[in-house]
Parts: structure tokens; C-alpha cells; sequence
């Protein structure tokens, strides 16, 4: 028979787990739906170039999806400190956030990836300039997969 702690230390281990599991394929996901359009048709890369970019944004992304996830958590935590802060307010940490950690990534994926320079800066540029359309719903899309496989905890 497990005691009460023993219990809340497997429930709490449980929690990380799937939390990290939550913010690996939230980060995957996302990345791979944004990447396409972005990496074949505007910055004009191959097929083959596309998939070594992915498979290495694979590898990276699995990385620092967690770390990625606690950041977030962290800031938004300090700047919306209610469920009822504003779209906005929301909107723009999430843009800020997710730019000034995932820019840095995205750069040395592609270099690691094999892109050329001019090819690294067409996407990083569009990137850059469509961050205020990801940053937000990628911030949704993450609280949506938590709320939906987050188990809601209940007091005794």
C-alpha cells in the first residue's frame, strides 16, 4: 500500500512527463505546419533540403520543446496574471516569447540543415515578419492540448 507522499510524488512525475510529452508534440506539430509553405515556396528550397531541415528541427525541437514550454509558462505567469488578462496582452507575449526563442533556433536549424544564406535569410525574414501571426496561436494551440490531456487535479 503506497502512502499519501508516495502517491503525490508518482502523480507529480506522471504530471512532468506528460507535460514534457505535451510540449514536444505541440512544438513538432506546429513547426512542421508553419515550415512548409514557408521553406518550399517562399524561400525556394528543395524537397530534399526541406526534410534535412525537418529532420534536424525534429531533433532540436524535441530539445528544447520543455525548456520552450517553462519559458512560456514563466512569462506568462508574470505578465497575465489572470485568465481574464486581454487578447492583446496575451497576443503580444506570446509574439515576444515565442520570437525571441524560437528565431535564434530557426537559424541555426537551417544552417545545421544545409540552407544556403540567402535561402536562411528569406525564411528567417518571413519568420520574423509573420511572428505575430504564430506566436499567438501556437500559444493556443499549447494551451488546448494541456487543458485537453492535463488531467485536472481534485482535492480530498
Amino acid at each position: 500500500m503506497q502512502s499519501n507522499t508516495q502517491t503525490t510524488t508518482l502523480a507529480n512525475a506522471n504530471t512532468k512527463w506528460r507535460q514534457t510529452l505535451i510540449d514536444i508534440w505541440a512544438m513538432n506539430s506546429f513547426s512542421y505546419v508553419v515550415s512548409l509553405p514557408i521553406e518550399i515556396v517562399i524561400a525556394g528550397m528543395s524537397w530534399q533540403e526541406h526534410f534535412q531541415v525537418r529532420f534536424a528541427a525534429l531533433i532540436l525541437n524535441t530539445l528544447v520543446a520543455r525548456p520552450f514550454g517553462m519559458w512560456r509558462d514563466f512569462v506568462m505567469h508574470k505578465t497575465t496574471t489572470n485568465e481574464n488578462s486581454s487578447f492583446l496582452k496575451k497576443y503580444f507575449c506570446d509574439t515576444l516569447i515565442f520570437l525571441s526563442f524560437q528565431m535564434p533556433l530557426y537559424v541555426g536549424n537551417m544552417i545545421l540543415g544545409g540552407a544556403s544564406w540567402l535561402e536562411i535569410g528569406k525564411a528567417a525574414l518571413t519568420v520574423s515578419l509573420i511572428a505575430g501571426l504564430l506566436g499567438r496561436p501556437y500559444g493556443m494551440y499549447l494551451d488546448f492540448l494541456n487543458q485537453r490531456f492535463t488531467p485536472k487535479t481534485t482535492s480530498n
